[in-house]
């Protein structure tokens, strides 16, 4: 009675870690709504029109920048590089507009760069971690973070 027990615990186990491991390992990137595609823009928005799409849970993904920061600047540039090789439109957003949102409570830093899914956070690169400098200095290091989540659609 022990050996089948033992017997049926683990296989209850090896099926358990087998579903997870599937959820965990499946396809998680996804497309942006179908009108980034089509141009490549980066358009200035306010906190009003962050909320508003949210709300309508797109997905879209959101450079936050300071005005007047060199960093911010460069990082815009490795941006503009991005969009305008793979036919992407983005929006930009400044940093102080966040302050008191939930949003400001999660982003300490800038300049960042959030990527949305159906209106959810799902992830954002932090300019005071080591491990996102090399997203935030080429294009290609930018490609390869944002296309852990996004896909994107062949030019």
């Amino acid at each position: 009675m022990k050996k089948k027990l033992i017997i049926i615990t683990s296989i209850l186990v090896i099926i358990i870690i087998s579903i997870v491991s599937l959820l965990l390992l499946s396809n998680k990137t996804f497309y942006l709504e179908e009108n980034y595609y089509s141009s490549n823009e980066m358009t200035e928005i306010n906190i009003d029109k962050l909320n508003d799409l949210t709300n309508k849970k797109e997905s879209f993904a959101v450079f936050l920048y300071q005005p007047s920061c060199i960093a911010s600047t460069n990082f815009e540039n490795v941006l503009n590089e991005f969009i305008e090789k793979n036919k992407i439109s983005i929006y930009k957003l400044t940093f102080s507009s966040i302050k008191n949102t939930d949003i400001g409570k999660k982003i300490k830093y800038y300049p960042s760069f959030i990527i949305y899914n159906k209106g959810k956070m799902v992830d954002f690169l932090e300019s005071d971690k080591d491990e996102d400098v090399e997203y935030y200095t080429s294009s290609e290091g930018f490609t390869k973070w944002f296309t852990n989540y996004v896909k994107l659609k062949d030019n």
